[in-house]
C-alpha cells in the first residue's frame, strides 16, 4: 500500500501544534494505516532574547524573562480557542536565566526517536501537555528525564543519546531539513504520496487536509 506520509516541522512547546492535534486524530481515523505521521524538530525558540521586547531586554535576566513568561502565557491562551484543547498556564515558567532555548525539548525527542522510534510521538505528546497543560519547566533535564519515564523509555538510554552528542546531531539534521525548504514559520506539513509533495500550513482544518490528500491521489 502506497502510504501518505504527513510530516510536521513543530517545536515540543508549540501551543498550536497541541491544538492541532484532534485534527490529527481525526485524520487517523479517515486514512487508517494509509497515513503515516512524523515530525521534524524545527527550534522555535534558539534564545529567548530573540522573543524579548526592548523593556525585557532592559530588566536584570530573570526579571526580564519573568516578565516574558507572563506574556507569553497569554500568547498561549489566546490559541486555546483553535482546537478547544484546555490550556493552563497557571505558574508558568517554561523559561528562566539558565534555560533560555526550546532546543532542549527538540534534542530530547530526537533522543526519544534513538530510543525507540515507536514510543518517541507518545514521548512528544506528553512533553506537549506537560509544557502547555501542566506547566512544567520541560526546558529542565530532570523534567525530560521524567517525560521518557512516563512514555516507558529506558530513562538511562535516554540520557546518554541526550547527552553524547546523538540527539543533537540528529536535530542538526532536522534543522538543516528545515532551512532546505526555507520553511519560516511554525507549524508547517509536508504531504508526500509516491513523487507528489505539497507543501501545507500546519492549521489546516480537517476537511481541507482531506481535500489536499485526496487530490493527491487523483
Amino acid at each position: 500500500m502506497k502510504k501518505i506520509i504527513l510530516i510536521t516541522f513543530t517545536d515540543p512547546m508549540m501551543g498550536l501544534s497541541y491544538e492541532q492535534e484532534p485534527v490529527y486524530e481525526k485524520l487517523a481515523n479517515h486514512f487508517g494505516e494509509e497515513l503515516v505521521f512524523k515530525y521534524v524538530m524545527s527550534g522555535l525558540v534558539r534564545d529567548v532574547a530573540d522573543f524579548m521586547l526592548p523593556q525585557e531586554l532592559a530588566l536584570p535576566a530573570e526579571d526580564g524573562i519573568r516578565v516574558y513568561n507572563k506574556r507569553l502565557a497569554q500568547i498561549y491562551k489566546s490559541e486555546e480557542s483553535i482546537g478547544g484543547l484546555p490550556i493552563n498556564m497557571e505558574g508558568f515558567h517554561l523559561f528562566d536565566a539558565d534555560h533560555r532555548s526550546s532546543y532542549p525539548l527538540c534534542i530530547a525527542y530526537k533522543a526519544a526517536q534513538l530510543c525507540d522510534p515507536v514510543k518517541a510521538d507518545e514521548f512528544l505528546l506528553r512533553l506537549r501537555r506537560a509544557t502547555i497543560v501542566e506547566t512544567r519547566q520541560t526546558t529542565r533535564i530532570d523534567e525530560l528525564v521524567a517525560v521518557a519515564k512516563a512514555s516507558d523509555l529506558d530513562t538511562d538510554e535516554f540520557l546518554r543519546y541526550f547527552e553524547n552528542g546523538s540527539a543533537a546531531k540528529a536535530f542538526e539534521e532536522d534543522l538543516r531539513l528545515r532551512h532546505a525548504l526555507n520553511i519560516h514559520s511554525l507549524p508547517i506539513c509536508l504531504i508526500e504520496y509516491g513523487e507528489k509533495a505539497a507543501l501545507v500550513n500546519g492549521l489546516a482544518n480537517y476537511e481541507e487536509f482531506v481535500n489536499i490528500i485526496e487530490r493527491m491521489k487523483a
